[in-house]
């Protein structure tokens, strides 16, 4: 069987196998997905709720993404891009990959010694240029696209607004450091993420010189995880979605995405699997998510040894 259909929708699109996340509770539910919704919208009182606008992921491909000789050891973000269909890090080598559409290795950047640890990656088109994030250096490099020599990092203890980004981190900041990172392509604004205790997203410019914002995404954000409590579910990868105005959020460890409407807040979860020859499988230690220009297609890549894969789904 080529293709798993996470809404089990093949008759009735409306069910899915483990459920979205209901609006109102943040529970995950094993009803109807029009039911849900319309029984969260009357103890709202909230205005009519389209059922049919809620995304829906279809399995459709899974690639090998392991090679040794090209430092492809431990992919821990992803982007896709325009000069390569997608760009990675491995955290344990200081440069930048990019890959083919079979996951393949064809450009490698490198970024000299003082980058190490690096967590994710985003091509800021607008802009022309790669931004990476490192975890324990607490700091994005940016990449000029049109130069690859002009390399230059941004620390975040040097923006403005770090007091208060500092103030809200605990002793083992460095230990659940920095994570993900995606642009906000109509504004520049940059989004990373810190991986847990706490979750957290940090808004910063387009400039880099600034922090705009600090936002937890605990469980009052409508983060949960089922088969995770609280204070061991982590998030590893982040993606703009500006055609549905949202946000795709990544758990390694809860083997899930999110869906993050940024109009009301409203958030969707996805549990991860794929179906190989001997059956349906989970997606183990997804690490980097990324989106297709037009919106159509998500990528998963996963830090698993040399079973690391790049995985392909249809968004609808």
């Amino acid at each position: 069987m080529k293709r798993l259909v996470f809404w089990i929708g093949i008759l009735n699109r409306g069910i899915p196998p483990f459920a979205s996340v209901c609006p109102w509770c943040r529970h995950d539910h094993m009803t109807l997905r029009s039911v849900s919704f319309f029984c969260c919208a009357l103890l709202w009182g909230a205005t009519e709720v389209v059922a049919q606008d809620v995304p829906t992921l279809t399995f459709e491909e899974r690639l090998g993404a392991y090679d040794k000789s090209e430092g492809l050891t431990e992919p821990s973000g992803l982007s896709t891009g325009h000069t390569v269909p997608f760009w990675t890090v491995s955290d344990d080598h200081p440069f930048v990959l990019g890959l083919d559409v079979k996951g393949t290795v064809v450009t490698v950047i490198p970024l000299g010694k003082g980058v190490h640890d690096l967590e994710g990656v985003i091509e800021d088109t607008a802009r022309a240029r790669l931004l990476v994030v490192s975890e324990k250096k607490t700091e994005i490099t940016s990449i000029d696209l049109n130069d690859l020599s002009e390399i230059s990092r941004y620390p975040l203890s040097e923006m403005g607004g770090f007091s208060k980004l500092l103030s809200d981190f605990d002793t083992n900041w460095k230990k659940n450091g920095l994570e993900g990172i995606t642009v906000a392509p109509e504004t520049g604004t940059i989004y990373v993420i810190k991986e847990r205790e706490p979750r957290m997203i940090i808004a910063i410019s387009a400039d880099l010189s600034t922090i705009l914002s600090i936002e937890m995404l605990g469980r009052d954000a409508g983060l949960i995880s089922p088969r995770k409590n609280d204070r061991k579910m982590d998030i590893s990868g982040i993606a703009s979605d500006p055609s549905r105005d949202g946000q795709w959020i990544l758990s390694d460890t809860d083997q899930a995405v999110f869906f993050r409407d940024l109009q009301d807040g409203t958030v969707y979860r996805y549990p991860l699997s794929w179906m190989s020859e001997s059956g349906l499988q989970h997606v183990s230690n997804p690490e980097g998510v990324a989106l297709s220009a037009d919106g159509t297609e998500l990528f998963i890549i996963t830090d698993n040894g040399k079973d690391s894969a790049l995985f392909r789904y249809d968004i609808q």
